[in-house]
């Protein structure tokens, strides 16, 4: 299923491309969309790009949660490891997303993008797919799964504004 938004913020590229990673954004960002847990667990520099893994912990809609306690009933607090590249030579962050549920069923990843929009706007675009390989509730949790990041990107658009 495809995974795609895009957010005007009020901040030059340049300007958002520098907070984008900052330690105070990415807070105000997970506050702002429920995230149980958000912690580095590791970057490095590479070549063309700063690789980072991201381990989250989300709060799942009550439907959502008990459709994973069904399919996985001892698994726990889902939760995701999150890749990313952030490229180097343009604003452009790819990424990937491993659910400590069903991981071995899904494929969830990536780009985004901040575009310049005029001197002081850009826009934030998320280029993506959600593929759930699971009969009978495959295309249920890609639904969830899409309405859950685009309803948490939206947030991180609001949380822009207030830098």
């Amino acid at each position: 299923m495809k995974l795609y938004c895009a957010h005007a913020i009020p901040l030059s590229a340049e300007a958002f491309w520098d907070v984008l990673h900052a330690p105070r954004y990415e807070a105000l960002v997970a506050e702002a969309a429920g995230l149980h847990a958000y912690e580095e667990l590791e970057r490095r520099d590479e070549p063309d790009a700063v690789y980072r893994k991201i381990l989250s912990r989300p709060e799942l809609p009550t439907a959502l949660r008990s459709l994973f306690d069904r399919i996985a009933p001892n698994a726990g607090a889902p939760s995701y490891v999150e890749e990313q590249w952030r490229a180097k030579d343009r604003m452009e962050v790819r990424w990937r997303m491993r659910p400590s549920v069903l991981s071995d069923h899904a494929r969830i990843e990536g780009v985004v993008r901040i575009e310049p929009r005029g001197a002081k706007r850009c826009e934030r675009v998320l280029d993506g797919v959600v593929e759930v390989q699971l009969f009978g509730v495959g295309r249920l949790l890609e639904k969830a799964i899409v309405a859950a990041t685009v309803d948490a990107y939206a947030k991180g658009a609001a949380a822009a504004a207030k830098l």
